[in-house]
């Protein structure tokens, strides 16, 4: 009898691992506690980001307008007022706006990227799942990699800005279906896996370069396997291949043609941002349990922008190296993978513990120098092949384990839970002032000060989807280079756009012959004001920080002056509060 009742618990987990629809509905849950609060307040709030989620937030607003007016979203005239702005090369994650297209036309842009995030998460643990199952031949390694793709530290941490950097769902289900099509030979597996990979690069086309990266040289050795009746094999990489092409090419055609009349403003140099090798073993700075233990460490941090947190975790790295152990050659594949990502991510010079090693070049100093692979910049971000050729070794190690207890599943998801989790998830309140829905019913367009500071100024562009007119500045992926001469050369916006500088003239007569018809001055970006915010926040506080700091910080005296100009030019402003000081031209 004790033996029997021994078997129940097994079989309980393993009826839950082994249902589809039960795996799915458990990701969901766990991304809703990964990221709680955030399913309590989806329509109101974000991640806690400061800059690159508003130029998101902002994405979803100018979608949800080409759609409603008919525009064409890759050229907008609503930017860098009077000129207009080329949006081809700039980042828009055309997949996303697509799928939450409905919920941001019902619930409003915020919902929208909330929306976004809990699908991503949610669909790389099942993707994975269905992944590491088709490859292990076990439900249970398939959950636990599942888990440690979708949650690894740094996905969690990019949810903070970057759409198209979390949104990594189609890279695991690309793999799952070329898995099954090189064992099947299926013509319907050769398409589910060209649409995933067309997807992908439609969430991404960083990502869509590092999914190349993995299956070009499997595809090629499914080719040479399949050189004995190659005739199929070919006809079915035509037809993946075709299908991809189709659903890339409408956003892909406007780039690859300027690339191809010599544009190369999409180009950037590499930036120092490699991980630091140590902190692969320090916890992230949120999580509730491990974080204390280790906040002090992050206030040194190389860098402040999202992708820094690369924590790999005890359970995972345990598990993993069991599976290399027990596997073996089997796993020779994700081991390379995972070192591969890991070692591109460290970047150029090696880092450990905050000291650079410059006389060390790594292989990411050669990307540079690469077709395609150029574009690809930021080193760390390469540690998203790192988490995946983890989550497939734990797969294997878990697999690997004999005479497991019926508890033995639920406590390895719960102490891998307990390494990754960041609780409470950090949120931003989207709010705005009252003033900004009565300059909607202003003609003409709007000139925020400051304007021209790139993402520090974002916010001029969260403004702007609150009252819709046209505003001169914008922050962008890539700057066409005909926009920044036209803004310097311009008498009136030249000058404005070099704040803070001592001196400051307003040519108010100029501004109104390029139809500007409001200036809206933001208060919170004086020096005094930002001294004053980040006197109020804790040190540790990292991104309360980070959020005064990305204000900016005009000197007062520069702000004084714009405001005296426009008081004797157009007289005080029409509209005031705490943030803002609003003039009609």
């Amino acid at each position: 009898m004790a033996a029997q009742e021994s078997t129940r618990p097994p079989d309980r987990w393993t009826r839950i691992v082994e249902h589809r629809f039960g795996v799915l509905c458990s990701y969901l849950m766990l991304t809703m506690l990964m990221t709680f609060p955030l399913a309590l307040n989806w329509r109101s709030s974000l991640p806690a980001g400061t800059g690159d989620i508003w130029q998101n937030y902002w994405n979803f607003w100018w979608w949800k307008q080409c759609l409603l007016n008919g525009w064409n979203p890759l050229q907008s005239p609503l930017l860098f007022h009077p000129f207009g702005a080329d949006l081809v090369f700039h980042t828009h994650s055309p997949l996303n706006q697509v799928i939450a297209m409905p919920v941001n036309l019902l619930a409003g842009e915020a919902a929208a990227y909330n929306f976004c995030l809990f699908i991503a998460l949610t669909l790389a643990g099942f993707g994975t799942y269905l992944f590491v199952r088709e490859l292990t031949g076990s439900a249970a390694s398939g959950f636990l990699a599942g888990f440690v793709f979708a949650y690894f530290p740094q996905t969690i941490e990019q949810t903070l800005e970057h759409l198209n950097l979390f949104s990594v769902q189609f890279i695991p289900l690309t793999l799952f279906y070329l898995l099954r099509w090189g064992r099947s030979h299926r013509t319907e597996h050769a398409l589910a896996f060209g649409a995933c990979f067309g997807l992908n690069a439609l969430a991404s086309w960083h990502l869509g370069i590092k999914l190349l990266m993995l299956v070009a040289p499997w595809t090629a050795v499914l080719a040479w396997q399949n050189r004995h009746r190659w005739r199929a094999f070919l006809g079915n990489a035509a037809a993946a291949a075709t299908l991809a092409t189709m659903l890339v090419l409408p956003l892909a055609a406007p780039m690859i043609g300027l690339i191809a009349e010599g544009t190369d403003y999409y180009l950037k140099y590499p930036v120092q941002r490699g991980i630091d090798l140590s902190y692969l073993f320090t916890p992230a700075y949120a999580n509730p349990i491990l974080g204390s233990l280790v906040n002090t460490r992050y206030l040194d941090r190389a860098y402040q922008a999202a992708g820094f947190v690369c924590y790999l975790g005890i359970v995972p790295v345990a598990l993993a190296a069991f599976g290399v152990w027990r596997k073996g050659r089997r796993t020779v594949p994700w081991v390379t993978v995972f070192f591969a990502g890991l070692v591109l991510a460290l970047g150029a010079e090696l880092l450990w513990n905050g000291t650079r090693y410059e006389s060390l070049s790594l292989p990411f100093a050669t990307l540079q120098w690469l077709p395609l692979l150029e574009n690809l910049r930021v080193a760390n971000r390469f540690l998203l092949l790192a988490g995946l050729g983890l989550a497939v070794l734990v797969g294997y190690g878990w697999r690997s384990l004999r005479g497991k207890p019926a508890w033995a599943l639920p406590l390895a998801t719960l102490l891998i839970l307990s390494e990754y989790c960041w609780l409470p998830f950090p949120l931003r309140q989207v709010d705005h002032s009252p003033l900004l829905e009565q300059i909607a019913t202003r003609p003409g367009a709007v000139l925020d000060i400051p304007f021209h500071q790139r993402n520090r100024t974002v916010h001029n562009m969260v403004a702007q989807t609150v009252h819709g007119r046209p505003i001169s500045g914008g922050y962008l992926s890539s700057y066409p280079p005909e926009i920044e001469e036209a803004i310097k050369s311009d008498p009136a916006l030249g000058q404005l756009a070099g704040v803070p500088v001592p001196t400051v003239d307003v040519d108010v007569d100029r501004l109104r012959q390029l139809g500007f018809r409001t200036v809206v001055i933001h208060k919170l970006r004086r020096q005094s004001v930002r001294d004053e915010l980040l006197k109020g926040v804790r040190q540790e506080a990292m991104l309360d920080r980070k959020r005064i700091l990305r204000l900016g910080g005009i000197p007062d005296a520069t702000m004084d002056a714009i405001r005296q100009q426009l008081d004797m030019a157009v007289g005080a402003a029409a509209l005031e509060d705490d943030v803002l000081a609003v003039y009609f031209l």
